[in-house]
């Protein structure tokens, strides 16, 4: 880790030694399209976690990692971040919490700084807008405009024809903005799009590509959302294996998997969310005992137009390439097609065109990283103690609440079973050998 301190401010205000920030100049945050749909203005507490998660967002992209990747060294930075919140005496007894959270998230440390906001923050509303009617017990929901959310919102949909559902999304790359609102469109008119704007200015610039406050940012303003309307829950539609997010090799440790939705990283944001507002709050993760193939199936069928115009692509818009084209070669790309190939559904992406040829996929680090944490966790659900065993491998695992329960064993079990026995269908499939890879005996535990 380094021993020197990044230090920010927000907003700017002039003192030696720290990287001024300022609202809008050189980050954007922009709440008008959740308070123009569902209230007035956002209660203090919403607004403060938006603007607070932004900061730390932008902290983290504004700071560079060191080179160096082995044993974890120059990984880790020490970053302090000083805010202008409407009550510092909330935040300040909410301050341990929050740094312990993003360490988790990042493998930072964090030293967060309140203070009473002399100016109105980028959430500030001067004055009411025409709120649009939300029908009654409609729930609020995590939306990517990945897979997963796409399906899982499809699924929402079906399961309640009368019931509309609040779409929570942040926009972050303008590349992205259209593809969502296409998959938007395609799922409905009972879809209720609440969307905050948050990204660095071109003029700022973002020396760190790794992105991992991007949870925080997404759940907070997911949270935040169901704050204004009135709601207690966030439901995110995430399948377990990226959920819980093993790592794929056994050189990466802690945040280097990434822990966006991680079911720890809910159950901490959950308890800030209820010690904030003083009321119970939960974030739901229908699909962690599902592969990405199950939640697949599960999704209404009638949907394949939305699904694939989904994105699952690490890098699509994140590259100047047309229509923000898939490299099919990143983990996420290689997941999906997994998924698509074990649920039986190709014609999702039959008409989708990657950057990489199936050769080159095939032949790739990333698709042997994949295969190497699959033949891992083959190898120790074959074992005469599979439990044992995928601990020894996995330590990680230990990080999922409530898992070593017996119920806890045994979805976690039937889970990484059944993804092992897709992956060799799968592999079969793209022509992979079974024998090298360890998938002759794959099956669900």
């Amino acid at each position: 880790m380094s021993g020197e301190w990044a230090e920010f401010e927000f907003p700017a205000d002039g003192r030696p030694g720290h990287r001024a920030v300022r609202w809008n100049a050189d980050i954007r945050l922009d709440g008008g399209n959740v308070t123009d749909r569902l209230a007035t203005e956002l209660p203090a507490h919403a607004a403060d976690l938006m603007e607070i998660a932004a900061a730390a967002y932008a902290a983290d992209r504004r700071t560079q990692r060191g080179r160096s990747r082995a044993y974890g060294l120059g990984w880790s930075r020490k970053l302090r971040v000083g805010i202008e919140v409407r009550d510092p005496g909330l935040w300040r007894g909410h301050r341990e919490h929050l740094s312990e959270l993003l360490t988790w998230l990042t493998d930072d440390t964090w030293d967060l700084r309140f203070r009473p906001a002399r100016r109105p923050g980028p959430l500030h509303v001067p004055q009411g807008y025409l709120v649009d009617l939300i029908p009654e017990g409609a729930p609020v929901a995590l939306f990517s405009g990945g897979l997963d959310s796409t399906a899982g919102l499809a699924a929402e949909l079906a399961a309640a024809p009368g019931r509309g559902v609040i779409a929570v999304r942040v926009i972050s790359n303008d590349r992205m903005q259209g593809r969502q609102r296409k998959v938007i469109e395609q799922l409905g008119g009972r879809v209720h799009d609440c969307a905050f704007r948050c990204h660095l200015r071109q003029n700022t610039p973002a020396r760190e590509s790794t992105q991992r406050t991007r949870g925080f940012l997404f759940l907070s303003a997911g949270i935040a959302t169901a704050w204004a309307a009135g709601r207690q829950a966030l439901r995110v539609y995430e399948n377990g294996i990226g959920a819980i997010n093993l790592p794929m090799l056994e050189s990466q440790w802690g945040s280097q998997s990434p822990h966006a939705v991680h079911p720890l990283t809910t159950q901490k944001m959950e308890k800030l969310a209820e010690s904030l507002s003083g009321e119970p709050f939960r974030i739901e993760l229908p699909y962690l005992w599902s592969t990405k193939a199950e939640l697949l199936r599960q999704a209404p069928p009638q949907m394949a137009a939305a699904y694939g115009l989904s994105y699952s692509c690490d890098t699509a818009f994140s590259t100047h390439t047309e229509g923000g084209r898939p490299c099919g070669k990143c983990t996420s790309c290689i997941l999906r097609t997994q998924s698509v190939i074990a649920s039986g559904l190709r014609h999702i992406d039959a008409g989708q065109r990657c950057r990489a040829d199936r050769a080159e996929v095939i032949g790739s680090w990333e698709m042997r990283a994949m295969l190497c944490q699959v033949n891992r966790l083959g190898r120790a659900l074959r074992s005469a103690d599979p439990w044992r065993r995928l601990l020894e491998e996995f330590p990680q695992i230990r990080d999922v609440p409530d898992v070593e329960s017996e119920r806890g064993r045994r979805e976690l079990l039937g889970l990484y079973g059944r993804y092992c026995a897709e992956w060799r269908d799968t592999a079969r499939e793209l022509g992979i050998s079974l024998r090298d890879w360890g998938l002759e005996g794959a099956a669900a535990a």
